[in-house]
């Protein structure tokens, strides 16, 4: 039952999986220390929902473009100026948060910098995962890369939050900084041409029709766009991040607020390390919809508790949830999508996976501010829970799907 390391024997997904592994570490620390900076200065939720509202708008432009980009140049070059660029994001922070008033407006923008540029660089990841193993090692690679999110996002909050508070936010962000040049070095020791193939010359169409080519496949793939608006439900509504400084703080807990970050990471990495089982499963469909329900209900939950101990567990079996939704999810992608479209297809996917928190941030810290934390968060789970159930409802081929029938 334990996770399959087999696939690091490739020497080019191994360098992938490890640099990225260390450039996650250093970022989720500042998806740490900006909110809690902000909240720090403004002493507000609003604003600290409203960091995460200028960074959907940024990914919301990118992510089409990265993925139109992952299909028409070669990705590792693509993943190379993205991170090169990436180095300079939280060394201006640091610069920034050095300050003896740090500029809030200045956090906004680079927060939007580098969210415009996770969302040319992210296409480029997923499309390229696929390329560096044999086909029969995709399953085990989609078990094993959530691993390298999971480590991180238990120790980077953690200690960012420590950081934070007994070092200060520039040291930090100088922190992420080293780790993106260190991931640099990784991707410069990859070999190889990565560009597609597509069917029609993708260097031929405008970037719209680029984009209109893979959304009209999209189209055709029910199951895959069920996928997106279940995870883009499930997380718009409930995604807590957003809440936790003030959550901390209300429980009188601000020191433990690293502890809030890593507690669902703590849990999908039990999932994950016992994640063989996944390998003989079926129904991919079913099991990304119930999981996406039992993270919402865990969310009723976090919503509901009297004490910061049942948060923590709360939270926990939020992070398994999750997990076992994101595994079948990548899988379905890795296994079904055609290399031709697999870049677009992965800035599609990223408009579900990444800007549903992100918004969902942003509702929530309006929402909190008016009515509270917890009653925040509880009414958004419900939503969620009942969104996921009646999209399922009237889009049934997710749930119908059987990998056994739809191999590429």
């Amino acid at each position: 039952m334990l996770i399959d390391l087999s696939p690091l024997k490739h020497k080019n997904f191994r360098h992938l999986f490890l640099g990225q592994t260390i450039a996650s570490f250093g970022s989720q620390m500042t998806a740490v220390v900006i909110p809690f900076q902000v909240y720090s200065l403004t002493n507000s939720v609003f604003y600290t929902g409203l960091v995460s509202g200028v960074e959907f708008i940024s990914i919301l432009f990118s992510s089409l473009l990265g993925g139109v980009f992952a299909d028409r140049f070669d990705k590792r070059k693509i993943l190379i100026i993205s991170e090169l660029l990436l180095v300079f994001i939280p060394a201006l922070l640091a610069v920034n948060a050095a300050q003896t008033t740090p500029h809030i407006s200045i956090i906004f923008a680079l927060a939007a910098i580098s969210s415009f540029l996770i969302g040319l660089h992210r296409p480029s990841l997923e499309a390229l995962t696929p390329r560096l193993v044999p086909p029969e090692d995709i399953p085990k690679v989609s078990a094993l890369a959530p691993m390298r999110q999971i480590l991180t996002t238990i120790l980077s909050p953690m200690l960012g939050g420590f950081l934070m508070v007994y070092w200060g936010a520039s040291a930090t962000y100088l922190i992420n900084s080293a780790t993106f040049l260190i991931s640099l070095l990784f991707l410069l020791a990859i070999t190889g041409a990565f560009k597609a193939k597509p069917e029609v010359d993708i260097d031929q169409l405008s970037v719209l029709k680029s984009i209109g080519q893979g959304y009209t496949y999209l189209k055709g793939r029910k199951d895959i766009l069920g996928s997106y608006i279940t995870d883009f439900i499930a997380m718009v509504f409930c995604n807590p991040m957003v809440l936790f400084p003030a959550l901390a703080a209300s429980f009188q807990k601000i020191e433990s607020i690293g502890t809030l970050y890593a507690l669902p990471s703590i849990g999908a990495l039990c999932m994950t390390l016992f994640s063989r089982w996944t390998l003989n499963t079926n129904y991919y469909g079913r099991w990304i919809i119930a999981s996406a329900s039992l993270w919402a209900l865990s969310m009723v939950f976090v919503g509901l508790a009297g004490s910061f101990w049942m948060i923590l567990i709360a939270l926990f079996f939020a992070g398994y949830f999750d997990m076992v939704s994101g595994v079948f999810r990548i899988t379905l992608w890795n296994q079904t999508i055609p290399e031709n479209v697999r870049g677009r297809l992965a800035g599609f996917e990223m408009l579900s996976y990444s800007s549903g928190p992100l918004l969902g941030n942003a509702l929530l810290g309006v929402l909190a501010d008016s009515i509270g934390i917890q009653k925040a968060l509880l009414i958004g789970s419900l939503v969620s829970l009942g969104g996921v159930t009646l999209m399922n409802l009237l889009l049934r081929d997710l749930w119908n799907f059987q990998i056994k029938q739809h191999q590429t």
